[in-house]
């Protein structure tokens, strides 16, 4: 199962790289609720997650999740312990901080510029996630970490990009383009020798001939007369 989970982050991770532009370090973002999860599940984020996706990786979050955990009071203290532990990114929030999923939402924006994944157990917040393309989605289950396969809206938005590039290089162009100025002069060429289909030929054309009274006559007596012996 484990070698199953790896096989599936993996090909995850390769869509956002091919059609988003991620690349390593990946950049998390984690709120409270994960690290609350985290906590239950007796799950070190940082060793997990670093395994899980098989390489560098960033874990960060914002003043406005800090604070929400500190406004919660003791009942997440241990959460709130392990998320000072991060990095804290700049959301512009600091004088008026907002709840997380709010300024998570805000950080993202319409195209995720900086590629965070975001790392949380708030349904709402990955259903409003969801409905943006390219934004990756990392949650424990029962003490698991899984990464969600790409939502309908990121599929939909690497399905368009695929179409709408050209994806024939220069020189490949200018070898089309020979080769179908080729096969235009080639057929030229076969239509200025072709002959022009001729008339019928006159001497077949002749009517024959009509046998007149005589000619039947001399030919009965012939095949009537009988041989000399």
């Amino acid at each position: 199962m484990k070698v199953k989970r790896l096989k599936h982050s993996k090909r995850v991770l390769a869509f956002y790289q091919q059609n988003f532009g991620f690349k390593k370090p990946y950049n998390i973002l984690v709120d409270g609720t994960f690290c609350m999860a985290a906590l239950k599940g007796k799950v070190d984020i940082l060793l997990q997650v670093k395994k899980y996706f098989g390489g560098e990786i960033s874990v960060a979050t914002t003043h406005c999740a800090l604070r929400e955990c500190f406004q919660l009071g003791p009942t997440v203290s241990g959460a709130h312990k392990i998320l000072k532990k991060f990095k804290r990114h700049k959301c512009g929030h600091e004088n008026a901080a907002l709840e997380a999923s709010a300024c998570f939402s805000e950080m993202i924006s319409n195209s995720n510029p900086e590629h965070y994944i975001i790392a949380t157990q708030d349904e709402e917040l990955r259903k409003e996630m969801r409905a943006v393309s390219g934004i990756p989605l990392l949650y424990l289950s029962a003490c698991t970490l899984f990464l969600e396969s790409p939502s309908y809206q990121s599929r939909n938005k690497a399905e368009q990009s695929f179409f709408s590039q050209d994806l024939l290089t220069e020189y490949e162009k200018e070898t089309l383009k020979r080769m179908n100025g080729a096969k235009e002069d080639e057929v030229k060429h076969v239509n200025r020798k072709r002959k022009r289909a001729k008339g019928p030929n006159p001497l077949s054309c002749k009517k024959k001939k009509t046998k007149t009274g005589e000619e039947i006559k001399k030919k009965k007596k012939k095949v009537t007369e009988p041989s000399v012996s």
